[in-house]
């Protein structure tokens, strides 16, 4: 038998926590033999029986996320594979786009103009379709509050036209105090990978971290989310304050 990631850790915990094999399926209400066997790595146990076990041995999580990934080949939930069920479970979200306002926060001019240049060979009624599913989803998300930190130059650098809608919009939402707007001033660099990066707070007290590329999104291991906070931290700390913030977007109009 070959070990496997999850028969490891559940020796790791049983030894930290001083119990026999026995003792630990005593607590666990499964059966020693079955114990024995996921040592092993003979067999995995059903999820019921990989909650008890982490329960039993104080793992905090850690025994059942080494047994999703040795189930599943990633230590997530299956919610958190899904960023709809990620979004609707979140009651916080602070996002950074290192060049373009979030899709969150894009006006219908905005977005139409992000994805034609996109899907250069795209319909019309495909991209209505794009436009309308990414300007919904903030209203949508009615219990969601969003802190958003992106460029001065995702809004000047845009056609006027384009830009005095965008900025309206930007506002309005502001005004609702659902959204805080944090723009970074030109020269200041945005230190930030190079794709969107998105932390949902949510409503069980869980972090999502949430990476938007050309090809679809990555949702993050929680290994990783101190790193990546980071990120954000350190673009927040780059931008201008929300009133100030406001006050340009207002110049730029």
């Amino acid at each position: 038998m070959t070990p496997t990631l999850f028969s490891e850790a559940l020796t790791k915990f049983r030894e930290l926590a001083g119990f026999t094999q026995l003792q630990m399926s005593t607590r666990s209400g499964t059966a020693p033999s079955s114990v024995n066997r996921w040592e092993k790595g003979g067999s995995l146990p059903k999820r019921d029986n990989a909650e008890r076990l982490d329960s039993a041995l104080n793992a905090n999580g850690e025994l059942l996320a080494a047994w999703r990934r040795s189930a599943t080949g990633t230590g997530l939930p299956e919610w958190a594979r899904d960023l709809d069920a990620i979004e609707r479970g979140a009651r916080q979200l602070s996002i950074a786009a290192p060049s373009l306002v979030p899709g969150y926060l894009q006006c219908e001019e905005y977005a139409r103009a992000v994805f034609r240049a996109g899907h250069p060979l795209a319909s019309t009624e495909e991209l209505d379709r794009l436009v309308e599913l990414r300007c919904g989803r903030l209203v949508e998300l009615e219990d969601l509050q969003v802190t958003a930190v992106f460029p001065v130059s995702a809004v000047s650098g845009v056609p006027q036209s384009v830009r005095r809608r965008q900025i309206e919009y930007l506002l309005g939402w502001a005004a609702t105090e659902r959204v805080a707007v944090h723009l970074v001033p030109d020269g200041t660099a945005l230190m930030v990978p190079t794709s969107p990066l998105m932390v949902f707070k949510l409503r069980s007290g869980e972090l999502a971290v949430v990476s938007d590329h050309a090809d679809g999104n990555v949702v993050h291991e929680a290994d990783t989310h101190d790193r990546i906070t980071s990120w954000f931290t350190s673009a927040l700390a780059a931008s201008l304050p929300v009133t100030l913030s406001l006050e340009v977007l207002g110049n730029l109009s």
